[in-house]
């Protein structure tokens, strides 16, 4: 277990106080994830590393956005090495293509495949729904405090293990 997948520890990483423990909160929740996404991978017969990847090219083909094999490096924080064979295991299960980019011929981009969309797509539709119909319970006002939060939360851990970043 790493130490991002554990509660905090009183006095070390939360601050102390009367009040609610965030940062606790936010591990838990992440554990929580984290447990989400192997039993997803384990359903589809998927690693939580493919998980990741396959959803980043989801989300990125959804997006209108082009991906290639450096950009599930950089998010996965692995090898080339490791990228490659991660992409062939979503290739052979059906999940992606490779193929030549559109943008520049001599790279390649990654794409979901229909199957892909098709068999994650009920799947994280239900999960999808059931965190939706969680967060009806927030005011307005607790959903702009919650969004902003979160936001603030991903670029600090977007900045986090990147090589000329700074941590802070």
């Amino acid at each position: 277990m790493t130490i991002s997948d554990e509660p905090a520890q009183a006095g070390v990483d939360a601050p102390q106080g009367d009040g609610p423990n965030v940062l606790e909160a936010l591990q838990v929740y992440r554990a929580a994830e984290a447990a989400m996404r192997r039993r997803t991978g384990a359903a589809m017969g998927l690693g939580e590393s493919d998980i990741l990847a396959l959803r980043f090219v989801l989300d990125n083909h959804a997006a209108g956005r082009v991906t290639a094999p450096k950009d599930i490096t950089e998010y996965l924080g692995i090898s080339s090495a490791s990228t490659s064979v991660l992409l062939t295991r979503l290739e052979r299960g059906g999940f992606v293509e490779r193929r030549p980019s559109t943008v520049d011929r001599r790279s390649i981009e990654v794409v979901p495949t229909p199957a892909a969309e098709g068999d994650t797509g009920p799947m994280l539709a239900v999960a999808n729904a059931q965190m939706a119909d969680a967060t009806q319970e927030l005011t307005p006002e607790e959903a702009v405090v919650v969004t902003s939060f979160l936001s603030r939360m991903r670029e600090t851990v977007d900045r986090i293990g990147h090589r000329g970043k700074d941590p802070s």
